[in-house]
């Protein structure tokens, strides 16, 4: 038996086919339907579930970076004016 040769879908296609098994309820019957197997699907799904809640401001992966790069900045800020604080009291009077 030969394989099928691999169909590079879009994006929008992708789409559809997420939308498609979420309203019917039914993965298996979806993917006969498109002719994929499940692990794309839950894969594509998975990537759809996350890009809604990145879009929706949610604490996902897409916006965790954000939140990490404010942390050090804080934390940085803090330790620069400690060590102004530090060199201004120790500075010699004139």
């Amino acid at each position: 038996m030969s394989r099928k040769p691999r169909v590079q879908r879009t994006p929008e296609e992708k789409w559809q086919i997420v939308l498609e098994s979420l309203k019917s309820g039914n993965v298996a019957e979806t993917c006969r339907k498109f002719e994929i197997a499940p692990n794309p699907y839950y894969r594509w799904k998975d990537e759809v579930e996350a890009g809604a809640k990145a879009a929706l401001g949610g604490r996902s992966a897409a916006a965790q970076p954000d939140v990490e790069q404010g942390k050090r900045i804080k934390q940085l800020e803090r330790a620069l004016g400690f060590a102004l604080t530090l060199t201004s009291n120790t500075a010699p009077s004139v």
